[in-house]
């Protein structure tokens, strides 16, 4: 699988560019703000249908215009899709594959694979439970449809059923019955919510381990822990337990809503007891378990996004990462960078055909695919 074509209308910076990509690297240079990370995210778009770095879909306009329009062109195994993704202020969003509108975004979720690496990827530590459990369930969406429908289904019965709460409160009437239906839509989409959570973590964390062991140069105990009430009563069961609290606080306070994954060194949270380079080790490792259990599960492998890499690893993590690529591990790699030069030596030293592109204040100017060999 990769991407031959991309083409961008009025998206964040850009008023048009059009980009012919390799089918192994790509390296998007330039000075910072010109436009590299928005090529990146609207090849993130393309995937999983909204931004990677900001939900808001009007936010994406180029300014002064009401609309932006990302084509691009996939080509899989088989067959090649075009795929054309549109947001228009007061309308809304469509994705059309082959002219074909697609019904639910929720169906091409999976389609075209991808793993990004970007800078604020460290939130992952510093930011609270959701932001993991979002991680966790962009990850298996991609493989199981299913899930991605009893994870909705979830969701909209804990909206159904904290509102109802707060009804018990204001009207002063308590609907036994109601509750009823909501407790048993949970404990059937949460559950299964859970056993794939389960099951995603024991198919991951080895793949996990086994990276940051490879990135540190040693065994530091890092370990991945899924917390869940789950783990330790049925659906059920929690929610009689919790009934009395939830009543009082006006919301349901125990459930897979509320899930997390402890990221531990030895025992100890990362967050408070990992230095700045583990907890790099332990980003870098999550990103490349993701890659890896993605391959996997669909049998394809993902585009891999680097964003700002080279600014963000130092020699040891950059050398085991080139490593991987000259490798073949992965497939199309998208890079952006400051300068070409140390794309240079990647290219250099892994051997592959690459496609350079200067870009300069949103303009794609032409550059010689591997100008290190001119």
């Amino acid at each position: 699988m990769h991407l031959s074509e991309l083409s961008l209308t009025q998206f964040k910076n850009y008023q048009q560019a059009s980009f012919r990509f390799n089918p192994n690297l790509n390296i998007l240079f330039g000075l910072n703000g010109a436009g590299k990370t928005n090529v990146l995210d609207a090849i993130y778009y393309l995937s999983i249908t909204k931004s990677y770095f900001n939900s808001v879909d009007h936010q994406q306009i180029l300014q002064g215009n009401h609309f932006f329009v990302i084509e691009g062109q996939l080509n899989l195994e088989t067959v090649t899709q075009k795929l054309r993704l549109i947001f228009q202020k007061g309308i809304g969003k469509s994705l059309l594959i082959n002219n074909n509108e697609v019904e639910k975004f929720s169906s091409h979720i999976g389609a075209m694979p991808l793993v990004m690496i970007a800078p604020g990827d460290i939130q992952l530590i510093y930011e609270g439970s959701e932001e993991r459990r979002k991680f966790m369930d962009l990850i298996i969406s991609q493989c199981d449809r299913v899930y991605l429908h009893e994870l909705m289904q979830y969701q909209r019965a804990i909206d159904q059923r904290n509102k109802l709460l707060k009804d018990f409160f204001e009207n002063r009437y308590f609907n036994r019955e109601l509750l009823e239906v909501y407790n048993t839509q949970l404990g059937s989409s949460g559950s299964y919510v859970h056993r794939a959570r389960v099951s995603f973590i024991e198919l991951f964390k080895p793949f996990f381990i086994e990276n940051y062991q490879k990135l540190a140069g040693k065994d530091e105990g890092a370990n991945l822990v899924y917390d869940s009430d789950l783990n330790k009563q049925f659906y059920p069961d929690i929610l009689i337990a919790s009934e009395s609290a939830d009543i009082d606080l006006l919301r349901t306070t125990r459930g897979i809503h509320r899930d997390d994954i402890q990221f531990l060194l030895d025992d100890n949270p990362l967050k408070k007891f990992g230095s700045q380079g583990q907890q790099k080790s332990f980003i870098i490792a999550l990103k490349l378990a993701q890659f890896q259990y993605l391959h996997l599960k669909k049998g394809i492998k993902p585009l891999l996004l680097l964003d700002d890499i080279f600014e963000k690893l130092d020699h040891s993590r950059l050398t085991h990462l080139f490593n991987l690529v000259s490798e073949g591990v992965f497939g199309q790699i998208f890079i952006t960078d400051t300068q070409h030069q140390r794309a240079d030596e990647l290219v250099q030293a892994t051997g592959l055909p690459a496609t350079f592109f200067h870009i300069q204040e949103a303009d794609v100017l032409p550059f010689e695919t591997n100008p290190s060999l001119r």
